[in-house]
Order: structure tokens, then sequence, then C-alpha cells
């Protein structure tokens, strides 16, 4: 279905005159705001009643709530000024959206609220194509080497204190443990599944593993409900020998803690069984089930950060702490190298701040500043081209500028508006 028509909803007041936010809290629109045509959310200079307070600010709608993350507004500082989160489908863990702030705002499901006269529109409203153009500023490829390093490193570093903003904030709902947990979990599932690896971490939280194994339950089963209430296992054809699947779905079958099968859109076509989630899901499950007593933020402070001195030797014992001897394959470099730099450093920093050790902050963030460059993502492949031969060396010469490249396509360079660029001020 295209947002237009749940534009047209939102702006024509075609909802119940009684609502509510997932949470539970009362809303009433005093005003739903102006359409805005420029870039951020949909519509600005709303004006709400919220849990009885008036609040004034800018509505983003999406189908279902994790479009937000699938647009990546998470990352982009201008949807901070969102007040309210309106989705059609709510399919998120959560009761809130987090911003790129660290803020949390509310979410308001159109569904089960809609006015009687606009159900029958729903049901027969037909997607219109849209027809989008686009175009790009090359400001950065005017810049010398020297001021474009300085630039990615400044946008680098932003980046990286973002995410910590954004990890701080989630602790309200959260803990290390869980945060870590759901980080693994969507570096596991890759660009095309890494959101449905995270519902499933959500959705079966930490510490259920966490007593579900102090009341005995064994790796098989464990296996055997991430697998099966995702639906992974019934969808991994010849993936895993048939002795591996029938154990593992046997396990699942006769195990007393779990029995919800969750709705997940995996996607599978054209995945080469290399790339296939449900393989790296096993692993991660193993790793898990051996860090359930201690838990993974001791596990990782017992096992990397003990005798991690310097950048090398962190990443070092942080990929052996993966590795299992007696598994032919291992967990591939891609994720450990993706969820190490952009899970666990981070949250390893805040855990250091928060305990006030200045030393093993300060010792994190050098290894996140001079980590060795990723592999590109569509983001770095698309701003290689945007930028001058001589620039590239720059570019994959450290994954700090390559984040810092990120960090400027999700604050100017995504909304190919050249004519209203704001670049021009950093550069």
């Amino acid at each position: 279905m295209d947002e237009k028509f749940l534009y047209h909803v939102w702006d024509a007041g075609h909802l119940a005159s009684e609502l509510r936010t997932v949470s539970g809290k009362p809303v009433k629109i005093l005003f739903p705001g102006q359409f805005n045509t420029f870039r951020g959310p949909d519509f600005i200079n709303a004006i709400l009643n919220l849990d009885g307070h008036d609040v004034q600010g800018a509505i983003e709608i999406h189908q279902s709530t994790l479009d937000w993350q699938r647009h990546h507004h998470q990352e982009d500082h201008y949807y901070n000024s969102v007040v309210l989160h309106v989705v059609l489908n709510h399919n998120g863990e959560l009761p809130q959206t987090q911003k790129e702030n660290g803020e949390w705002v509310d979410i308001l499901q159109m569904r089960y609220q809609l006015s009687e006269e606009i159900q029958k529109l729903l049901r027969d409203y037909q997607d219109q194509p849209s027809n989008k153009t686009s175009s790009f500023c090359d400001r950065l490829s005017a810049l010398d080497n020297e001021h474009l390093q300085s630039i990615l490193y400044q946008h680098g570093i932003q980046r990286f204190e973002g995410k910590v903003k954004r990890y701080n904030a989630s602790l309200v709902f959260s803990d290390f443990d869980q945060l870590l947990y759901e980080g693994l979990m969507e570096a596991a599932g890759y660009d095309k599944n890494k959101l449905n690896m995270l519902q499933l971490a959500q959705s079966i939280p930490y510490a259920s593993l966490k007593s579900w194994k102090q009341s005995g339950m064994t790796l098989y089963e464990l296996q055997g409900i991430l697998a099966c209430s995702s639906g992974l296992l019934a969808k991994a054809g010849k993936i895993l020998q048939p002795d591996q699947t029938e154990q593992i779905k046997s396990a699942y079958e006769k195990q007393p803690y779990y029995a919800r099968n969750l709705s997940l859109d995996w996607q599978l076509f054209r995945i080469r069984p290399a790339s296939h989630p449900l393989p790296r899901l096993l692993k991660i499950a193993t790793f898990l089930f051996d860090h359930l007593d201690t838990g993974l933020l001791n596990g990782f402070l017992n096992r990397v950060e003990a005798d991690a001195v310097g950048s090398a030797k962190r990443f070092t014992l942080y990929k052996q702490a993966f590795h299992q001897p007696d598994k032919e394959q291992n967990l591939g470099n891609t994720m450990l190298e993706n969820s190490y730099l952009n899970i666990y450093l981070p949250l390893m920093y805040l855990y250091a701040r928060k305990t006030a050790q200045s030393a093993l902050a300060a010792s994190l963030k050098t290894s996140w500043r001079e980590f060795k460059p990723l592999a590109d993502n569509f983001i770095l492949r698309y701003m290689s081209l945007k930028i001058n031969p001589s620039q590239h060396k720059i570019l994959h010469g450290k994954s700090l500028f390559q984040q810092g490249m990120i960090d400027i396509y999700y604050r100017y360079c995504r909304y190919h508006q050249c004519p209203e660029c704001k670049m021009e001020s950093i550069c």
C-alpha cells in the first residue's frame, strides 16, 4: 500500500474519536500539521494532546513500525522533531520508536482506530506508482584530500557518539546483555534479514533464555526454539543435513519453554547456502548458550577486555570468543567485523563510561578509530561514485572514514536536493 493513502487518512482525520498509543496513552489530534514537501517527516507543526499534555512537532507515517529502521530514520537528525510515529500496523516489540538523538517517541497504530467510512476505502485502495526523480550534489569531489579526511574524521566520531547515545537511551527498556544479544542477532542477518533477526531477539529476550537454561534447557532446545519459532527451519530446504534438521525439530517439539510462532518475513530469494541466516542463527545460539550462566557482558569482560592490550589484540580476542573448535565452520569475518565495530565497541564504551572506567573507555574509542575498513555496503558504493578517484584511497583507508561518509549520506546526501543542500556548511 502506498503511504500516500495513509497521509490522506491522517490529514483528513479519518480516525476514531478516541485514540490511544501502543503504550496506552490517550491522544487527541488538535491540528494534524502541514504536509512537508521538503526533507524530513511527513507532516510538520502538528499539535496534539498526548497523555494530557499539549505537544507540537512533526508526524512521521509508515505502513509498519519497522519501516522507521528500514528507512534509517534512527540515523537521521531531521526526524528528531517527530512527536508521534503513526503506523498502519505495529510490528515492533517496543511501544515506542527511538530517534537519532536517543529520545523515544510514542507510536499510534491506525489499523484498529480508523473511522467507519474509511474502512471500505482501505480495503479497496490500490497502490499508485510513485515517480521519483533523484539528483546529487558533488561538493565532496571538489574538496582537497586533507580537507575531506578532516571532515570524514569529524563525522565518523559523530556517528560513534550517536550510536552510544541511542544505546544509552535503550537501557531505559533493556540492559547490556539484551542489547548485546540484539546486536549480534541483527549483525547475523546482514542487510536482507537484520530486522527479522532483531525482531526474533526482541520476541525471545535474553532474560527468558537465561531463565530457561536454569530450568534445564539444552542447547538443542535453544536452537529449536530460535529456528522453529522463527519459521526459518521450515524454510531451510537442504541447508542442513536431514539428521540435524530432525534433531532440532524434535528438540523443539519436546521442550516446555516456548511455543509461539512468530510472523517474520524472511528474505531468502537468491541467497547462497553460505549466506542463509539459519546456520548463523544456530552458531549464535551455541555462543549464547555458553554465556547464559555468566551473561554476555561479563563474558566479554572476562574473555576480551581482561587481556585486551591494544586495538589489534582486542579484536583478536573478540573473534576467539566466538570460535568453536569442534565445528567445521564458524561465524564469518564479515559478521564478526560488523558486530565488533557497530555493536561491541559502542556498547562496551558506554559500559566503561557508566562505570567510570575512563582508561577502558579511551581504549575502546581508540579501537573504534583505528579499526580496519569494512566491506563496502550500498551507501559506500553509492558515495564512491560521487567523489573523485584520488579520494577513494582515503574513504577505504579506515572504517572511521567509512563511518564518516555514511553519516554524511544520512545527514545530507540521501535527499538528493542539491539546490537546498546544506553540506556546504561543512565543506
